[in-house]
């Protein structure tokens, strides 16, 4: 599978040419298939669901950021079925609207699309473990997203996730774009991983004490993985060089009155994973794959101030990333080339209905040789935007988002944005500290 040529931020998640991944189920297939998956499921759901027990869905900072105990959801509070064998899953539903007006001279990403439709299953196995599944349906096209089980009650507090998953990489990797706090994904992300980054594979983690610091940390191994626009290729003799691993680590602490400071380091490493297909014989046709390395370093800083006499809450957050990738040179060498980005956003809760922020990035590309300096500004993108949330109820949100984006060697644009998101049932995510 050939890298993109284009390492830059495109708008819903997209690749250069506009188009998505091909690890797809096409339409109308997709749509009958969930149609006949939601009028199984969901009726038993109702039956089970009661109100008092329901878990609200909110982007204000009085919801995503509580307590560290309180971030990796248990499974006995998210799901307590009457017995292990009785079906009866937790089930959500989110509708993530889009209507967009650009001045990039591109009428593509402008009108109005419903840019995902994403369902999400859950259910207890047994005392050991339960599984989940989240699918979404995105340019008429199904793919899954995360299918994985997780047994959470090992000994030692270590937890097991294997199956597809996002990589416990970064404060937000683990978290849809749905979920965040803006509209669109960070350029940072997006140049050095096509978008979040997802495996199959592995995943250890485990929760301990430092004094009075709780800590948790998690290592990943992956056969396959890769974010929306590109991702690994199984070569003829592969072998762990073609695997991807992960790994993370981090704590958080209280800060100040009422605020709290989480940080963490985070590693992803392929030796051979991502494949290239080169011209060797010079004739214009790509004729032989060429394994491609890379490794990405990143540390993050979240902070959280709530001050819950005058409902007014505080919330920032920073990752810088480090990034080396192998770039085939006319003499078909693997040639490893640095690259850095910097990314972040800042939101002021003026209640729990209204709050406003500003995100910003800036990233070298991952394939040029100029943008090797540490703050070398050559073939280098940025972005910026200011978002403004009403969080009608737990389950209705809009939001309304201009943002600029100047991506490596393309004219700068601009976009507008109003995002209409709506979930139903319970919608949960199995890790977001």
């Amino acid at each position: 599978m050939s890298m993109p040529q284009c390492l830059g931020l495109t708008r819903g998640g997209r690749d250069c040419l506009g188009t998505r991944a091909s690890r797809f189920f096409h339409l109308p297939r997709a749509w009958g298939l969930l149609s006949l998956f939601c009028v199984a499921a969901v009726p038993t759901s109702l039956r089970a669901q009661e109100p008092e027990q329901e878990h609200p869905q909110s982007e204000s900072s009085f919801h995503r950021f509580q307590e560290h105990d309180d971030h990796e959801h248990n499974a006995e509070e998210l799901l307590q079925p009457a017995s292990y064998s009785t079906w009866n899953p937790s089930i959500g539903l989110v509708l993530d609207s889009l209507a967009t007006a650009s001045g990039s001279g591109s009428s593509q990403a402008d009108g109005f699309e419903l840019r995902s439709v994403e369902i999400s299953f859950a259910h207890r196995i047994d005392q050991y473990g339960w599984a989940y599944i989240v699918a979404a349906i995105e340019d008429d096209e199904l793919e899954l997203e995360e299918a994985a089980v997780l047994m959470d009650e090992l000994p030692g507090n270590f937890t097991l996730r294997a199956g597809k998953m996002l990589a416990d990489f970064g404060k937000w990797n683990t978290i849809h774009l749905n979920e965040k706090n803006f509209v669109f994904e960070d350029g940072v992300r997006t140049a050095f991983f096509g978008g979040n980054l997802a495996g199959t594979g592995l995943e250890l983690h485990q929760k301990s004490r430092l004094g009075p610091l709780p800590v948790r940390w998690s290592l990943g191994v992956h056969s396959s993985f890769g974010g929306e626009s590109f991702e690994s290729a199984v070569l003829a003799d592969r072998g762990l060089q073609e695997f991807g691993f992960t790994g993370r680590m981090t704590t958080q602490q209280d800060f100040g009155h009422s605020g709290w400071l989480q940080y963490g380091a985070s590693f992803f490493h392929t030796g051979k994973g991502f494949v290239e297909k080169v011209d060797t014989n010079a004739d214009g046709i790509p004729d032989q794959d060429f394994g491609i390395g890379q490794t990405t370093l990143a540390v993050d800083f979240t902070f959280s101030d709530v001050q819950d006499n005058s409902h007014t809450a505080n919330t920032l957050s920073l990752e810088v990333w480090r990034n080396q990738r192998d770039v085939i040179d006319l003499q078909q060498r693997a040639i490893g080339q640095n690259a850095n980005g910097i990314w972040g956003f800042y939101q002021f809760d003026f209640n729990h209905q209204w709050a406003a922020g500003v995100q910003g990035a800036w990233w070298q590309n991952p394939q040029s040789t100029a943008a090797s300096g540490w703050f070398s500004g050559a073939d280098s993108g940025a972005q910026q935007a200011a978002f403004v949330t009403c969080t009608l109820s737990d389950h209705n949100r809009l939001r309304a988002q201009i943002s600029q984006d100047h991506l490596p060697r393309i004219e700068p644009s601009w976009t507008f944005a109003l995002q209409w998101d709506v979930s139903l049932g319970e919608h949960r995510h199995v890790l977001d500290w």
